[in-house]
């Protein structure tokens, strides 16, 4: 496969940023602006109808899981982040580090930023999962969490696509092994980022499939990452299968497995069938226009972590689909996203935005 390859600012007291309404716009397109937006961001196959089971609706889980307004000087720092464009403000492009990850007979590659303060002195560890193949360039989003002071690490295990063949090494039945690079992941990132007998803080967030192995990382690997952050991500794929129209079941039967046939396969990779491993923080959001994820899936799962007495909650975005890719939303959801992950790790919330 080919390699994947300060004096902070306090957010109280942030002045002369750009400040972003509150409410998205669903349906507008998505801004040419935004490095890495999605072409199809307002096509049918991502903003439709959420999937809701029979017995439950979408009014009600929306006034169980509501919105929430994340720290508004924080957005507007991320706003002011984003719509820099790497012009001033580039950390992100610095030189990269190619950390060589062995999973048994598997090796892969974990690209990993570090932020100038963090040279130096332990700093806990963000490990951002996508099907993506990790590129050492200029990008918004390690930018936001480098200058939060975290490490930013991108892992590219099987399922990435770093090529055809990985990218396909992870369909089917090659799953259950496959996800288990992600526990392998978590090994290296500790031990690369272990100071003076410092073992760091490590947390694990994405969206859709990233945001599915976040939930995996927090449940059938429960122990290697510290805290987690889920976004668009299923909960339960048979229950997902069996929500979907037929012709929209079988053109997902390759990549998770058929209902009918692949029922214990598809047990053991769902999040939800190992929930009672979880000793960690999670948090999911989803948006009740998504037409790919259950929102009621994700109420059972939420639900039967809190009986357990779990750190973990669900915020359902009125406006939101699969994609969220213009700016506002990507200001919400990563303050969101520094706002937990600071407060779970006990570390301070600042972010420097000196060039």
């Amino acid at each position: 496969m080919p390699r994947a390859s300060p004096s902070p600012l306090l957010l109280p007291g942030l002045v002369g940023l750009l400040v972003l309404g509150a409410c998205s716009r669903p349906v507008a397109p998505a801004s040419s602006g935004v490095l890495g937006a999605h072409a199809d961001a307002d096509s049918p196959r991502v903003v439709g109808a959420a999937l809701v089971r029979d017995g439950d609706s979408r009014e009600a889980l929306l006034r169980r899981h509501p919105r929430v307004e994340p720290d508004a000087a924080l957005k507007a720092t991320l706003a002011a982040i984003l719509a820099d464009s790497g012009q001033r403000l580039r950390w992100s492009a610095a030189p990269v580090e190619d950390l060589a990850c062995d999973n048994g007979d598997v090796r892969f590659r974990i690209q990993v930023r570090v932020p100038p303060a963090c040279q130096e002195r332990g700093c806990p560890v963000l490990a951002f999962y996508t099907t993506g193949c990790p590129r050492p360039a200029y990008h918004w989003r390690p930018e936001f969490f480098l200058r939060a002071g975290f490490i930013y690490a991108e892992p590219a295990v099987r399922g990435t696509r770093c090529s055809e063949d990985w990218a396909r090494a992870d369909n089917g039945p090659l799953r259950v092994e496959a996800a288990t690079d992600l526990e392998a992941a978590s090994r290296c990132l500790r031990q690369r980022f272990t100071r003076d007998g410092g073992v760091p803080k490590l947390g694990i967030f994405g969206w859709s499939y990233g945001g599915n192995q976040t939930l995996v990382g927090m449940t059938r690997f429960a122990g290697s990452y510290d805290a987690g952050f889920a976004l668009a991500a299923k909960t339960d794929l048979a229950s997902f299968l069996a929500q979907l129209p037929p012709e929209l079941r079988g053109s997902r039967a390759e990549e998770y497995g058929d209902p009918e046939k692949d029922a214990e396969r598809l047990r053991v990779i769902s999040p939800m069938t190992w929930v009672d491993r979880v000793e960690a923080p999670i948090a999911l959001m989803l948006g009740a226009r998504d037409p790919k994820v259950s929102l009621s899936d994700a109420d059972v799962f939420v639900r039967a972590l809190r009986a357990r007495g779990q750190d973990a909650s669900l915020m359902i975005i009125p406006e939101h689909a699969h994609l969220t890719e213009r700016p506002e939303e990507i200001a919400f959801e990563h303050a969101h996203l520094l706002q937990f992950f600071t407060a779970r790790f006990g570390v301070p919330l600042r972010v420097d935005t000196r060039p």
